[in-house]
């Protein structure tokens, strides 16, 4: 009878344990996904729209976001749009963003230098914003700087 419950008792243990975690991971498991959203804007600089201009969402880790940056480039509008993964819907969560002028436009010439350089890096810009799940974002960056 003494190894019998020397054997048993470890077993019990072992199947108790282990049907606490299965049910644990059972209520985790269940959790729907975080929705995702779309993202999109527009980029002025002195009231004119930015082609080319590189804006950068980064996850804010200061406000418990992770993952990798969202870049895209403004089209000859100004407008941009984000995406994920070549998918327009974004993670929610606070982003960090920057925004940068064309690298390589003649057209740009003096103003170009006026571009405020700390826009250009997400964690000098100071420009934050919340992607809310399940809504449909139009953030406007215009640009001024005082000549």
């Amino acid at each position: 009878m003494g190894r019998v419950s020397r054997l048993l008792v470890p077993a019990l243990a072992l199947a108790a344990g282990l049907g606490v975690v299965s049910l644990h991971a059972g209520c985790s498991g269940s959790s729907k996904p975080a929705e995702t959203t779309s993202v999109r804007g527009r980029v002025t600089f002195q009231g004119q729209p930015v082609a080319g201009a590189m804006v950068v969402f980064s996850p804010d880790r200061d406000r418990g976001a992770s993952g990798k940056p969202l870049p895209c480039e403004c089209a000859s509008d100004g407008l941009f749009e984000l995406k994920f993964e070549g998918n327009p819907a974004v993670p929610p969560g606070w982003y960090r963003v920057a925004i940068a002028p064309p690298a390589n436009d003649p057209a740009a010439g003096a103003d170009t230098a006026l571009f405020p350089r700390l826009l250009r890096r997400p964690d000098t810009s100071k420009l934050g914003r919340e992607i809310v799940p399940g809504k449909e974002h139009f953030f406007e960056f215009a640009v001024e700087v005082n000549r």
